[in-house]
């Protein structure tokens, strides 16, 4: 059936042209498809862990958050999906560390015992605690390989000042905040703690004869107290510290009365110093030694982690900052631009020593030309297959098609390398094809078949560890070879044909 399909289609050049441009179309649509499919660094692993961040508003204690986990833990519990909590209080990292702040961590049971993802019961739980009034919630789905609980989202701005940078990143939150997709859009930057803040009066200090430092100096000994001799008992020394008792400066009218002497007399602090009520910042992150403010979030079901990225980056390109002030990005979206940029070039690589294999092989520079051809059929199937199944372009799948590279030549080498064995035997072009083609259809189908069998069960998924890592690789390697195979053999026939001479001169040394 084959053979007599191949003489149709050689039968005059017409129809093989046409054969060529309905593949050049077919890659063509294909490439439409491709836009579609979002981007990645890594496939999400369905382990059954979730992190629940809270936050309420600055000034809680101890006491009101863990009232406030009371109520989550019964939200949470009430799955029968959760197989345990652990709950840490005040802390939401080695960094973050507040009172009103607290983390949970959620491990759900196997999924082989549960009949909902752990995306899904992410989205459950944002759901349910949204209806917890006066309190900042972030569910994150944490993974193994793709960072732990480090946002999918992440980049900078970075300035000298910190008040402008904290002004810009309010504009950046309301503007994030309308991105569809994006979750869980935060920053770090967050109203500081009240303290009391002093402002030395220069010209009255310069008058009194006072220093800065001894006004601070005496400030600390007051309130923190100063090490005035060591006390040493059995062998051991311990310090003895003297200051002022907690009720002399338990209020602001207490320090302003502290006493600060001089060779001029005794003065009040507040004689020598603005005191004022201040907010001080609780975090401060420097990035290449650059004061930052960070921003995390994370993708929604249904879209991508490259097409949230773009956007972004579009709402960067249309701020406008003062000078000095940049934006750069880190974390998991620096991972993946720096992972695609190594796999393009890893594509290019594979390229070019595939042909120049070939070239060493043949002995030309432009038959393997044709056989590369097969690389484009191949993508056909792969942006389709990753299309109709819900891939992503990510480091797995990235993988594959660098190995499809290898692969998917084979047929085109087979056929090409027995029609010009027969034609150096005298056969015409035509001839030579319609021999050739068929005779070698057999060890084609049986390779073909081979590999697919084999990818099979990574595209099922089937086994419990990592079937998601998985998955990718065996849609892309089925999908480019099936579509590959099918297109080589009428493809690479037709552009022969057309593009080589009827018949072969063969010369003989006399």
């Amino acid at each position: 059936f084959y053979g007599k399909l191949l003489k149709a289609m050689l039968s005059n050049k017409f129809i093989s042209f046409l054969i060529l441009i309905v593949s050049i179309l077919a890659f063509a649509g294909s490439l439409g498809v491709a836009k579609k499919i979002g981007f990645e660094f890594v496939p999400t692993l369905d382990e059954g862990n979730i992190k629940i961040k809270f936050e309420l508003p600055e000034g809680y204690n101890l006491s009101q958050s863990a009232k406030l986990y009371n109520k989550v833990e019964k939200i949470v519990s009430s799955h029968k999906e959760v197989k345990h909590i652990l709950t840490t209080i005040g802390s939401q990292g080695l960094t973050d560390k507040s009172p009103n702040l607290g983390s949970i961590d959620v491990a759900l049971v196997n999924a082989d015992k549960r009949n909902i993802s752990t995306n899904k019961m992410a989205n459950i739980f944002i759901r349910e605690l949204s209806d917890i009034p006066n309190v900042k919630f972030k569910v994150l789905v944490t993974s193994s390989t793709a960072g732990g609980d480090r946002s999918a989202i992440d980049f900078y701005l970075q300035g000298s000042d910190l008040k402008t940078l904290e002004n810009l990143s309010k504009s950046i939150i309301s503007q994030g905040r309308e991105v569809k997709g994006l979750i869980n859009f935060d920053s770090n930057a967050r109203a500081g703690k009240p303290e009391i803040t002093l402002i030395p009066k220069r010209e009255i200090l310069a008058k009194t004869g006072i220093s800065v430092y001894e006004l601070a100096i005496t400030l600390r000994a007051s309130i923190e107290g100063l090490v005035a001799s060591q006390y040493k008992k059995n062998g051991n020394e311990y310090d003895i510290k003297i200051s002022l008792s907690d009720n002399s400066t338990d209020s602001v009218d207490k320090i302003k009365n502290i006493s600060i002497p001089s060779r001029m007399g005794l003065f009040t602090l507040s004689q020598l110093a603005d005191i004022k009520y201040t907010y001080g910042s609780t975090k401060i992150i420097h990035r290449n030694k650059i004061k930052s403010i960070e921003f995390t979030g994370d993708v929604a079901n249904g879209y991508s982690q490259g097409d949230i990225i773009n956007k972004l980056r579009a709402m960067q390109k249309k701020m406008t900052l003062p000078v000095g002030y940049n934006f750069t990005w880190g974390g998991m979206s620096k991972m993946m631009e720096d992972n695609n940029k190594a796999m393009g070039k890893a594509f290019l690589i594979a390229i070019l020593l595939t042909y120049m294999l070939l070239a060493a092989i043949l002995e030309s520079f432009t038959k393997p030309i044709l056989i590369l051809i097969t690389l484009p059929l191949a993508m056909i199937g792969v942006f389709w297959s990753l299309y109709l199944f819900g891939q992503t372009y990510n480091m797995i799948s990235m993988m594959a098609i660098i190995m499809l590279i290898g692969i998917v030549v084979n047929a085109a080498i087979l056929l090409l390398d027995y029609t010009m064995t027969l034609r150096k035997e005298g056969k015409s072009t035509k001839d030579a094809l319609i021999e050739a083609c068929p005779t070698k259809l057999r060890p084609i189908v049986m390779s073909t078949t081979a590999i697919i069998l084999g990818m099979l069960p990574l595209a099922l998924g089937i086994g419990s560890a990592g079937a998601e890592m998985r998955k990718s690789l065996g849609i892309v390697s089925i999908g480019g070879l099936i579509i590959s195979t099918l297109l080589t053999l009428f493809v690479i026939p037709a552009f022969y044909y057309l593009t080589t001479k009827k018949n072969l001169k063969i010369t003989k040394n006399v």
